[in-house]
């Protein structure tokens, strides 16, 4: 059976001859959008990312992305013209995410984690071949001028 909305096969349909996946989408109030102009991020009147193939709009384009059109995110922006730091997530995203990991206790276990990593002021066993950080050489600068 294929899906009449976006032509993928599907073992089941729903109302309207559509797929699991474009039933979700149109349930939850998703419309189809007007495609925008390579190299520009546009968002719908919910506030999600458009789609530059399919018009849809989604709160993380990277997982539509791979999921309905089969390429990273990284071939996505670079197939329409898209600086690799551009945002493709919902602009409230980022900061819901970064609450979620303060209260689950992310700062606690990245400290605690990175403890047998980090390297002491002094210690010259573990820098050995590798280039000296900023403040190192700013400190040095700045001892020789007092």
């Amino acid at each position: 059976m294929i899906c009449t909305q976006c032509g993928k096969e599907t073992r089941r349909l729903y109302p309207g001859d559509i797929c699991q996946g474009c039933y979700r989408y149109f349930r939850d109030g998703g419309t189809i959008n007007k495609p925008p102009a390579p190299g520009v991020i546009a968002y719908d009147s919910r506030g999600f990312v458009v789609c530059h193939i399919c018009g849809r709009a989604f709160k993380r384009l990277g997982s539509h992305a791979r999921e309905s059109h089969g390429m990273t995110i990284s071939e996505y922006k670079e197939m329409f013209g898209l600086c690799e730091c551009s945002k493709t997530t919902e602009p409230n995203y980022s900061g819901h995410m970064r609450n979620l990991a303060y209260i689950n206790g992310m700062p606690e276990r990245l400290i605690k984690t990175g403890a047998s990593t980090r390297i002491r002021n002094g210690d010259k066993t573990h820098r050995l071949g590798k280039k000296a950080r900023l403040q190192e050489c700013l400190d040095k600068r700045n001892r020789g001028k007092k």
